[in-house]
This record gives structure tokens, sequence and C-alpha cells, in this order.
């Protein structure tokens, strides 16, 4: 008994990742990648973010600018300069002196502060020189880039775990629907025998009736099994965007092969490095760490230099008289702003704790979804055996039951019994079967083994 559980245990640890090898399904994950239309959303967001960063990288460069001003203005304060009173005496003596009229009177000046008629027109280049926050702005749009493209993946991931499924399930239901138009024929078979028993007085009628019954209540299981064909196709289409009423090629050829035997260990480590969701949270603990820089270094200063070439003046005109250039270094210092920017560290610290504690949760539910979807492929391949198993005692009694009952040495309630575990039989291996590749393919997406 030690022994036989110690290979149970063995047993457990070991896993064969099978995969189910259809060219045919591939093709339609990559139309699936091409045209859905989420996906596409996704792509618009990664171009997003990728002009954000350019946005973020133009800081950098100089910014250049026209300013140009005309003032018109009358009234307002103004200074009175008595100019006037100041030389009308000294020119009133010097006209004496000299006998003439050579200097005029003058009137006394009230020039306003506004200036009226007066025009500013400059090109402003503005540099900047040291600015920590156009750094780590950059930094952190860069930084999430990846989790845009992150996310991108996750959804691709999914999003092939979802058309493979839709695949396996349409493929799942034409086969049911195969089995019921089978076993339809084997009814009617058995109708037929029904008919000619009666015809030849072996019989009473009541066979005829429970046949035509029998096979009217799998017409009624031949719908259902007719609509979910249809449903899965329409689910499929449209996760191809495509017509829902497109047709859907089968892979008659689909068959299981062992791609690899590795450990349970070495499935989970897998997972953990090709999982995208991890990677989001990367870009997002990569894109904190760059705010949490930003607000340490604001204690540093900015500067700037600016430089003005234009024209000012009054009266409107461009000339040697009004042109002037004028170059300035700008210097900004906060020395105390409330504690603001500790405060934020503080914030962006307190995010950083989360976002780790976040990434080791992810990674212990990365490792439980493996496990689930490795022990359910081990049931489900178990399941595979036992149906294998029922379907060959199923089959052996229903073609003994329908000899004897052609022979006249079996009830037809007999007949109809093992008629229906025989049914129920290849309906039962036929979902097995399906479930199986199922499970393959969420196991699959459970470590992400493949790259799309």
């Amino acid at each position: 008994m030690i022994y036989r559980s110690f290979l149970s245990v063995i047993y457990l640890l070991i896993v064969s990742v099978a995969v189910a090898q259809s060219p045919i399904m591939e093709g339609y994950v990559e139309i699936g990648l091409e045209n859905n239309l989420s996906l596409q959303q996704r792509n618009f967001d990664i171009q997003k973010s990728l002009l954000a960063l350019s946005e973020a990288e133009g800081l950098f460069m100089p910014q250049v600018s026209l300013i140009a001003n005309y003032t018109r203005a009358v009234g307002g304060r103004s200074i009175a300069f008595p100019v006037g009173d100041l030389l009308n005496p000294a020119y009133n003596a010097l006209n004496t002196l000299t006998d003439s009229q050579q200097f005029p009177t003058i009137e006394n000046v009230n020039e306003q502060f506004l200036p009226n008629n007066f025009h500013e027109t400059k090109i402003r280049i503005i540099q900047p020189l040291f600015n920590s926050d156009i750094y780590f702005n950059y930094k952190a749009k860069q930084a999430l880039i990846p989790v845009q493209e992150a996310q991108k993946k996750v959804y691709a991931q999914e999003l092939t775990k979802n058309i493979k499924t839709a695949y396996l399930q349409y493929l799942q239901s034409k086969k049911l629907l195969d089995i019921y138009q089978e076993t339809e024929g084997l009814l009617k078979e058995v109708l037929r025998v029904n008919q000619k028993l009666v015809k030849n007085n072996l019989a009473t009628s009541e066979i005829i009736y429970g046949a035509e019954y029998e096979i009217q209540k799998l017409l009624q299981d031949r719908a259902l099994a007719q609509q979910n064909l249809n449903t899965s196709q329409a689910y499929f289409n449209f996760l191809l965007n495509r017509t829902l009423s497109d047709e859907i090629e089968i892979d008659t050829n689909l068959t299981q092969q062992i791609v690899s035997n590795v450990s349970m260990s070495e499935l989970e480590e897998t997972a953990i490095q090709n999982r995208a969701e991890l990677s989001q949270i990367q870009g997002a603990l990569l894109a904190n760490e760059q705010l949490t820089q930003l607000n340490t270094f604001h204690k540093y200063p900015t500067l700037n230099i600016v430089g003005d070439l234009g024209f000012q003046g009054f009266g409107y005109s461009f000339d040697k008289n009004q042109d002037f250039w004028l170059v300035q270094v700008s210097l900004q210092w906060d020395i105390f702003k409330g504690k603001q920017n500790q405060r934020k560290i503080q914030q962006n610290n307190i995010e950083q704790d989360k976002l780790n504690m976040q990434y080791t949760e992810l990674q212990n539910q990365i490792r439980l979804q493996v496990q689930q979807s490795f022990f359910a492929l081990q049931a489900s391949q178990e399941a595979i055996t036992a149906n294998l198993a029922g379907l060959k005692s199923a089959e052996r009694n229903f073609y003994l039951t329908k000899r004897k009952y052609e022979e006249g040495q079996a009830r037809f309630i007999e007949l109809i019994d093992t008629r229906t575990k025989y049914t129920n039989a290849r309906l039962s291996l036929v979902i097995s079967q399906y479930a199986y590749l199922i499970k393959q393919v969420e196991l699959e997406r459970a470590v992400s083994d493949y790259q799309k």
C-alpha cells in the first residue's frame, strides 16, 4: 500500500502537457488576432501611450513663440514734467540777449503712464537647462508603454484561449449531432424490424409505437443539438469578427500529441515567467518609482534660459531704432511648499507596497490556476479512459441484445435500454474527449506556453 501511494504521488507531480495540434485551428487563431475589434482597440491604447511619450520628449526641446502686442491707451495715471516752467525763463533771457526768437516757448508736459500707440513684437526662445519634472515625467510615461503592451498581450492570450475553446465546442456539437443522426438510423432499423415482426404475427403493434416514440424523442434531442451547434458557430464567428453564419472548416484529424513531460514546479515557473499580467504590475512598479523620483527631486531648483529677439517702440514700425535682443537665465527654487512633496513621496511609497503585494498575490493565483488546470486535465484524461471502457461494453451489449431481439430472444424494452446506454456512452465519450482538449487549452493559457 505504501509503494502504491508513493507511485500515486509521483503521478500527481508529473504531467504530460498535451496540446491539440491543428493547423486549421491555429489558422483561425491568427484570423481572430488580426480581426478582433477589442484587440484592435488595445492597439489604439498603445499608440496613445507612444504619442504621450513623444509629447513628454518634446519638453526637452526649446520652446519658440512669436509674441506681438500693440497698445492704444487714453487716460489713466499721469506724471507732470514742468519743462516749460524750468526752461522758458532761460529761453526768454536768451531771446532778449540775442534780440531774436531762436528759443521757443515750451509747454509743460503731462505724460500718462499707459503707453499709447506702442508695440512690442518679438520671438521668445525658452530652453530648459535643468528640470527634474520633465525628465522623470518622461521616464514615467516610458514605463507605462510596456504596461499597455502587456495588457494587449493578456487580451491576446485570453482571446486565443476563447477561440480554441469555441472551435472545440463547435466540433463537439457537430460530433454530438452526428451521433444523434447515426442513432436515428439505428432506431429506424429497429422500427423496420418491428414492423416486420408485427406483419408476421410475431409481435403486437405496441412495439411499433414504442419505436416511433423513441424516434420522436431522439428528434427532440437532435433539435437541441442543432441549436447548440448553431449557437457555437455564431459565437466562434463573432470572436473572429466574421459574419455569424459563416461556414467553419472541420478538422477531422484533430489529435492529441505529447509535447513534453515536466514537473508541476516547472509548469508553475514557466507560468510565472510568461504571464503578461505580471508584466503589467512590473511596469506599474517602474512607473511609480519614477513618480517617486520626480517628487524627490523637487527639492532641486529648475533652471531655464530665455531669449527675446524683436522690435519695440511707439508707432508700428520695424527699424534699427526699435530692434532689440535680450537673454535671461531663470532659476526657481521652491524652498518651502508645506511639505507637499514629502506627502506625495509617502503616497508613492504606499502605492509601491500595494503593487508589490498585488504582485505576490498574483503569483499565488497563477500557481493555483496552473495546479487547478493540471488536475482538471488529469481528471478529464481518466474520464476518457473510463468512457472508452464503458462504450466498449455498451456497444457489445447493444448489438448482442439487438441480435437476440431479432431472433425473438429479448424483449423490446431490453433493446431500447441497451440502445439508450450505447448512445449515452457514445455521447459521454465525445464530451469527455473534447472536454480533455478544452482542458489542454486552459492549461496552455494558465502556463501561457504560446506567444502571440
